[in-house]
């Protein structure tokens, strides 16, 4: 027997309205909501229009968290992760799939891919934070779908799911731009990543877009772990006494560096030098100053990653990769200073 809208929003907790809107695909519904709906419809037994949620209680996937360095991937960084988690989780129980995390620390990719081999796992999620485009290539031995996030390669054979660094980048600059700074420099990472590679590049058409001169003497290159940023700092600031206005820092961990660095030799923040940094880790707001930051939507990354692996799983045939790129939204604090 068909449930009754009504039954579906009481399990739900939601208007009866909403259940309509979501039932006949109409806007108006979020996402989440939109989603749990269904999946409660579909486990009542209102099947119609569900067959992209893929509902199926015997899949089991496999999130792969790869530190092949370090250097990103640490302990600074497990909040940021477990949002990636959580998102995946979210989407994974809507589909009633069973999900398991296994984490590799400085283990080579070639021996991650073989100890996949013998898992009885119906696809997975590889977090490619620390990941070059080649070490992909290891994957396609695999007979499983796999999809990446925290990464984005154009020509790779695998769907990417990402934010959408250029974006987040851009807002970050037009918003020290909107605060009166012309002169702006940027800290970047010794260690290069597909993500640090595009925020640089963000960073050079943004200020492009507004017309500011990118000076070399205000790029910064410093190790991206917190201990090392604060000595990369403070190896500038020997050789530099006059600075750019503001720093565009490429993560929050490079942002926390840098300010202890500027700390530790008397600046003041923002009233000496401005700074933004990346990632709107849950330490930024609790920095002194508290840090504005570009906020990623990882829960919403790690979501939209397990619904494409389902539809990769459910449909092997469709084999066109597809890199997605979702936004975010920057977050204001009392790190830069309006001049």
């Amino acid at each position: 027997m068909t449930p009754r809208i009504i039954d579906i929003a009481k399990e739900a907790g939601v208007s009866p309205a909403a259940v309509s809107l979501t039932l006949n695909n109409k806007p108006g519904v979020g996402s989440d909501v939109k989603q749990k709906i269904m999946a409660i419809a579909a486990r009542m037994g209102y099947r119609t229009g569900f067959k992209d949620l893929y509902i199926n209680d015997h899949i089991n996937i496999r999130l792969l968290k790869i530190a092949k360095h370090g250097h990103i991937i640490n302990e600074r960084h497990n909040s940021f992760i477990t949002e990636y988690l959580e998102g995946i989780e979210t989407a994974a129980r809507l589909r009633h799939y069973k999900l398991e995390v296994s984490f590799f620390n400085h283990v080579p990719i070639e021996e991650i891919v073989t100890i996949q081999k013998g898992s009885a796992v119906d696809g997975l999620i590889v977090l490619g934070t620390e990941l070059n485009a080649h070490e992909l290539s290891f994957f396609t031995s695999l007979s499983v779908p796999v999809v990446f996030i925290d990464t984005y390669f154009p020509l790779s054979v695998y769907d990417c799911i990402d934010m959408d660094n250029a974006d987040g980048v851009f807002r970050a600059i037009q918003y020290l731009y909107n605060c009166g700074h012309r002169n702006i420099g940027l800290v970047k990472s010794t260690y290069e990543t597909k993500n640090f590679k595009m925020r640089e590049a963000g960073f050079q058409e943004a200020m492009d877009y507004f017309s500011l001169p990118v000076q070399k003497k205000n790029i910064v290159s410093i190790d991206p772990a917190f201990e090392q940023a604060v000595i990369g700092m403070n190896v500038y600031l020997n050789k530099n006494n006059k600075m750019p206005t503001a720093f565009f820092c490429m993560n929050d961990i490079i942002a926390y560096g840098c300010m202890k660095g500027f700390r530790d030799r008397g600046y003041t923040i923002p009233d000496d030098v401005s700074i933004i940094g990346f990632d709107d880790l849950p330490s930024s707001s609790i920095t002194d100053p508290p840090l504005t930051s570009v906020r990623v939507s990882t829960h919403k990354i790690g979501q939209r990653a397990l619904e494409k692996l389902a539809e990769r799983i459910f449909k092997p045939e469709e084999n066109i990769p597809e890199n997605i790129l979702i936004s975010g939204k920057i977050v204001i604090r009392d790190s830069v200073k309006k001049i």
